[in-house]
């Protein structure tokens, strides 16, 4: 019997993609490499605080999901958190993944062909150590780069759609690495969610229709680049950020809609801005809203690769259909309050909820014949209207 994992259906040709997987071992990482991961997959569960990655659970006290006017873009989402009093751990919703990991650096890799194949994809790049460019002109370039170079190469597809604005900045299908040979394996197309109604718009990236990822660094008009104070600004954006959050919740709702079959609809959201990334989620089934610590994006011993902390955030989150558990019993008392925030239009996020085609259409420019047909009828006409005008002005 075939599994979702043994074939792949890409969603723009319909084409089944065969997968499959070779026989990796712990061997396979350098000592410095396991060392590296065993670092990251202990900050999932340890003990100590200062050394764990948390969970920070909110409640919403305000937010314009729900106005009677209608409805709001992303880019004018408001959200108003409380840190509630108990917190945890990313480890606690990641089991399936920390199981996985653990037991591979204990030299034991997993009986199942989809485990396998996704414990490759993790070992191939730390391997590999992919190295990326760190300097960019402009959000796109970043945008494309990070889709290109960590999101797809850790997902178990490596197809991707970026948001169709930002394509006027790049050139065709080209990645904006330094690599000139290096091509996207994605598309740039219509990343909108949502509905007109609540809230809507278009998202930075979507991982095979699974996963949101948004760049929420803004682009510097300012030749002299970045300020100390607007780089700190910057990294304080990322959280309880308002577009992430909204992003997050509408996606979380739509993917309930679209894959009722899932064992839970605790979607991950990633954002990211200058070095650090985190994760949002949203259960829209028990509506718990949690928020991730940061993480570093790059290494700190070489700037242009990318820190084994945000590999493993990355692989986990990419992979939630396969990695995630859920929320644990502790945390479903922590309730965000959101169903009460927009009871007014609770229904629109259940039931109608789109992936593409969301807002008014683009206006499209009007393309003019280059050549136009007159005749001896128009031009008598028009002398006669002439002479119409000449009486009219004479008199």
């Amino acid at each position: 019997m075939k599994t979702k994992m043994d074939e792949y259906e890409c969603p723009t040709t319909s084409k089944r993609v065969k997968l499959s997987s070779s026989h990796i071992t712990v061997d396979d990482l350098s000592i410095s490499d396991k060392s590296d991961l065993t670092t990251a997959f202990y900050k999932l569960c340890s003990t100590h605080r200062a050394n764990n990655i948390m969970l920070i659970p909110y409640k919403v006290n305000s937010c314009n999901a729900a106005i009677s006017s209608g409805g709001v873009a992303f880019s004018k989402a408001y959200c108003d958190l409380e840190t509630l009093e108990k917190g945890f751990f990313l480890g606690d919703i990641f089991r399936k993944g920390l199981d996985i990991g653990i037991d591979f650096l204990n030299g034991k890799t997993p009986d199942a062909k989809h485990e396998k194949i996704l414990l490759e994809k993790l070992v191939n790049f730390l391997k590999v150590g992919e190295k990326v460019d760190v300097d960019f002109e402009n959000e796109t370039d970043t945008t494309t780069v990070l889709a290109n170079h960590l999101f797809a190469k850790l997902a178990i597809s490596s197809y991707y759609t970026i948001d169709k604005s930002c394509q006027s900045k790049r050139n065709g299908n080209k990645c904006s690495c330094s690599d000139e040979n290096c091509l996207l394996t994605g598309c740039f197309g219509d990343t909108s969610i949502g509905n007109t109604k609540v809230w809507h718009g278009s998202v930075d990236i979507i991982i095979e229709n699974d996963i949101v990822i948004e760049n929420l660094e803004d682009e510097l008009d300012s030749p002299g680049g970045k300020s100390p104070v607007e780089l700190k600004m910057k990294s304080k954006s990322l959280s309880k950020n308002p577009q992430l959050v909204a992003k997050a919740i509408v996606f979380s709702f739509l993917q309930k809609k679209r894959h009722p079959e899932l064992s839970n609809f605790v979607i991950p959201c990633v954002g990211i801005a200058d070095n650090a990334m985190l994760l949002m989620f949203y259960d829209s089934e028990h509506d718990v809203l949690l928020e991730s610590s940061t993480v570093p994006l790059h290494s700190a011993t070489c700037r242009n690769k990318f820190s084994v902390e945000a590999v493993l955030i990355t692989w986990l989150a990419v992979n939630y259909r396969f990695l995630c558990t859920g929320l644990t019993d502790d945390m479903l008392s922590h309730q965000a309050g959101f169903f009460r925030q927009a009871k007014d239009c609770i229904t629109v996020y259940e039931n109608n909820l789109s992936m593409q085609n969301v807002g008014p259409p683009p206006v499209k420019e009007i393309v003019l014949p280059s050549e136009w047909s007159y005749n001896a009828y128009l031009l008598e006409k028009q002398n006669r209207l002439n002479e119409v005008s000449m009486k009219l002005t004479l008199n």
